[in-house]
């Protein structure tokens, strides 16, 4: 606020008019400040507000995040344990199949050595039962021609008989 000078603050014309105007003037002065102050407070109120709802909003968003990562991370974990029992189980399925095909193929050199003993072994009496076949055939052929050679000359009531 400006100081008044002496001459001014003593003006010899100065009417009671003058004083209702500056006190008019101060006045509404005031309340125009007041309603300022006012309407500054209304703004704070509403930012303040507005930054409640924000924060609020962030929070939430947060929380949201949070839920959404833990069912993810829960999700992970969940097919990961399948995975781990899947495999546990192709591994144990892995193991009796070759446990089978080692019996196998144990079974199988089996065969095989039982074979070749067989080979071994069966020719010699194979060819020695072979011969003694056909040894056995010849002479029933040979016995046959004779039951043929000896047959018409027999009589025919004796055949009967």
């Amino acid at each position: 606020m400006n100081t008044p000078s002496p001459s001014e603050s003593n003006p010899p014309d100065r009417t009671s008019t003058d004083r209702e105007l500056s006190l008019e003037m101060l006045q509404e002065q005031h309340l125009n400040l007041k309603l300022s102050v006012e309407e500054l407070y209304r703004r704070v109120n509403q930012i303040r507000g507005l930054l409640q709802t924000l924060v609020m909003g962030l929070a939430i968003a947060i929380l949201l995040a949070i839920g959404i990562s833990g069912w993810f991370a829960y999700r992970l974990l969940v097919q990961e344990q399948i995975m781990r029992r899947d495999t546990e189980q192709a591994t144990a399925t892995n193991a009796k199949i070759l446990e089978q095909l080692e019996q196998m193929e144990t079974q199988l050199q089996r065969q095989k050595v039982q074979l070749q003993t067989f080979r071994e072994e069966v020719p010699d009496e194979f060819k020695t039962l072979t011969d003694t076949v056909q040894a056995n055939q010849r002479q029933l052929q040979i016995l046959r021609d004779r039951i043929k050679q000896i047959e018409p000359k027999q009589p025919p009531s004796n055949r009967t008989q």
